[in-house]
This record gives structure tokens, C-alpha cells and sequence, in this order.
């Protein structure tokens, strides 16, 4: 492995020096033997190491075989990081490419990612596999989550179309008009970058000019929903447009479930706290509370709040829910919330507003 080592400082050194180019070839020479597996032929190794070991030799001779031995033992160590380093690389610039996020398992901890709530999906990551003496486990899980970036790069470079995700019975802002190409939301209600998202939507005019709808996808993990009500209000909204579908057909104006959005996202309760981050930190039954109340001042009477309440519950509303979830991970593939699919792409985590301007 010294060669190797050597090849890599010789290579370094010759793009600032001339002087080291004459051995670029025989450094070159070495390591394209040593990688197809055979021994160096040259004496380029040996030189290399008699020079790092002469003043030695001349003071401590008896130092030379250990040192020798030690040589080799760092070389090895300087090879297997340089391999290592150059596969996280890789791995991550592909991630980025694929998912907006360098690091599938946590994307908020890659700083080139986009603003996002990740999504905890996947099997453990190396680090957390080898912790807990799952070696075999660490590589297997590292190369299998490497082989489904590679083969979800296709997707990545396909035309995207939001109506083909949209569900059956999906609201739009301010109802569906004739014309305007369609954009698809992927949200968790309890996701900030989702509120900001919607925000941002506002501000650039996006919900006026594109038929904005979305899919709901509450976070979770094997320690349960990442934020505590997401769950409850995405049933809530999953069972308004189960109601509002087979009562009104295809809805106009703003619909019950965009109204309760626009409260998440963009409001206030009267203590100057946003409501998004309240329903946070409520008990489920204070955020079915006033998950009723915004449904009144939507102008449902109680009788029809008491069918709403039922069908959240339902089966019918937890199989909406389960295919939902089923498009977002088998279909759409992301790890980032919110993801939008715009203008023939997907974008993965917050989209600004000078980009929001910008799309067809």
C-alpha cells in the first residue's frame, strides 16, 4: 500500500512542482500492478521506503524493521481511509442528487440540504448498526441503502406530473380551475417547513396561478409520530375530503380542509402563539377540540361535526391514510417533508420564493 500512498503525494506534489513529475510514471507503474493484484515490479516502493528510513538507518539501526513494518501499517491506514472518504463522498453528493439531502436517515443534519423535516425511514445507519454489534448488519444495510439510491436515479431524471399523484378525491386552493397546471404538496401538519412552505406560496402568488393540492403524510417512527397530533389533525383532513367528495361532488372555494390548513400555517391563537406550534404541544383532546371549532367556523353545523369525528375514526380514513403513505414511499420516493412536484419536477424540502416565481 505504500506505492498507492506514494502515487497519491507524487500526484499532489507534481500539480504545484514539475520536478516530481518524472515519477509519476513509475509511481503510476506500482499501483496499477498492485490494483490488478500483482506484486510492484519496479523498485519505486523500495525506493520510497529506503528514503523515508535512511536517516533512521544511520542513528537507530535496530529501529529500521519496526519502523519498516510501521510504514506499511500506515500506508494500509491512509489507503483504507482515502477509499472510505472517497465512498462517503460519493455516496452523499449521490443522495443529494436523488433526495436533496445528503444523508437519507437525517437529512436536517446535512448542511447542503434543503430546510426539511426527514423522514425516519430505513433501516439503522452504520455507526448506530456497528454500536450495537451489528457489523455484518452495518456494511449490508450501507451497500443495500446505496443500491436503491442508484436505482431510484432514474425517477429522479423522469418528467414529473402531480395530477398522476393526486388523489381521487383531492381539494385544491380555492378550488380546481380550468387551465392551470396542477402542483402537488407532500405535508405533515406539524412540519414548520411545511407552514413556511405554504407561506412562501402566498407570497409568490404560486396558489393563484397552479392548482395547488397536496398529500398528507404524518412523520413517523418506531418511537411513534414526530409530532404528537399530526396523526389525529391528518385524519381529520383525510375525512373531510372523504365527506365533502360523496356530499358535494368536486368542491369550490375553500374547503374545510384548506381552511384548517390556513390555520395551522399561517395564524394565530389570541395569546400571539402560532397555531401549528400549539397543536405541537396540546393533548389530543384539546386539539380535537378546537380541530371543532375551526370546522364550525367553517360552517359545519354539529351534527355534521359529530360525522366528521366518526369517519377520522374509520377504517375508511385509516385506508385513505395507508395510500397515501403507500404513494409517498413506494411511488414518489422521497425523504424530505415538505416535497412539491412542479413544473415537471420534484423538490425536496422548503422551495423559496424567488424559485416558487419561477416555476411553469
Amino acid at each position: 500500500m505504500l506505492c498507492v500512498v506514494a502515487f497519491v503525494v507524487v500526484l499532489v506534489l507534481s500539480a504545484v512542482s514539475a520536478k516530481y513529475r518524472r515519477l509519476l510514471g513509475r509511481a503510476w507503474g506500482c499501483v496499477w500492478r498492485r490494483v490488478t493484484f500483482r506484486p510492484c515490479d519496479t523498485t519505486f516502493r523500495e525506493d520510497v521506503k529506503s528514503s523515508m528510513l535512511a536517516p533512521l538507518a544511520t542513528r537507530a539501526p535496530r529501529l529500521v524493521r519496526p519502523a519498516s513494518v510501521a510504514i506499511e501499517v500506515v500506508a494500509w491506514i491512509m489507503v483504507l481511509s482515502f477509499v472510505v472518504s472517497l465512498f462517503i463522498l460519493g455516496r452523499s453528493g449521490l443522495n443529494l442528487f436523488v433526495y436533496g439531502t445528503c444523508d437519507k436517515q437525517d437529512g436536517q443534519s446535512c448542511s447542503l440540504a434543503a430546510e426539511m423535516c426527514s423522514i425516519d425511514a430505513g433501516p439503522p445507519g452504520f455507526w448506530e448498526s456497528v454500536g450495537a454489534g451489528d457489523v455484518i448488519g452495518a456494511f449490508g444495510n450501507e451497500f443495500a441503502s446505496l443500491g436503491e439510491t442508484i436505482g431510484a436515479v432514474p425517477s429522479r431524471l423522469r418528467e414529473w406530473d402531480a395530477a398522476e399523484f393526486a388523489s381521487d378525491d383531492a381539494t385544491y386552493v380555492g378550488g380546481y380551475v380550468e387551465g392551470r397546471p396542477v402542483a402537488l404538496e407532500i405535508i405533515d401538519p406539524g412540519c414548520r417547513f411545511c407552514a413556511q412552505l405554504f407561506r412562501n406560496m402566498r407570497e409568490a402568488g404560486f396558489d393563484g396561478t397552479h392548482n395547488v393540492t397536496y398529500l398528507v403524510y404524518p412523520i413517523t417512527s418506531d418511537d411513534g409520530p414526530r409530532f404528537a397530533n399530526s396523526p389525529l389533525v391528518a385524519s381529520y383532513l383525510t375525512a373531510i375530503r372523504l365527506f365533502e367528495a360523496r356530499t358535494d361532488g368536486q368542491p369550490e372555494g375553500v374547503t374545510a380542509d384548506w381552511f384548517i390548513l390556513e390555520k395551522l400555517f399561517s395564524e394565530q391563537n389570541d395569546d400571539g402563539l402560532d397555531w401549528q406550534l400549539w397543536m405541537n404541544n396540546a393533548t389530543a383532546a384539546e386539539a380535537r377540540a378546537q380541530l371543532e371549532v375551526w370546522l364550525r367556523e367553517a360552517g359545519y353545523d354539529q351534527p355534521e361535526i359529530s360525522q366528521l369525528a366518526a369517519l377520522a375514526a374509520s377504517d375508511e380514513a385509516a385506508a385513505a391514510l395507508a395510500r397515501t403513505r403507500e404513494v409517498v414511499e413506494d411511488d414518489i420516493r422521497t425523504v424530505a417533508i415538505p416535497s412539491l412536484i412542479s413544473g415537471g419536477r420534484l423538490r425536496a424540502g422548503l422551495v423559496d420564493v424567488d424559485t416558487l416565481r419561477g416555476i411553469d
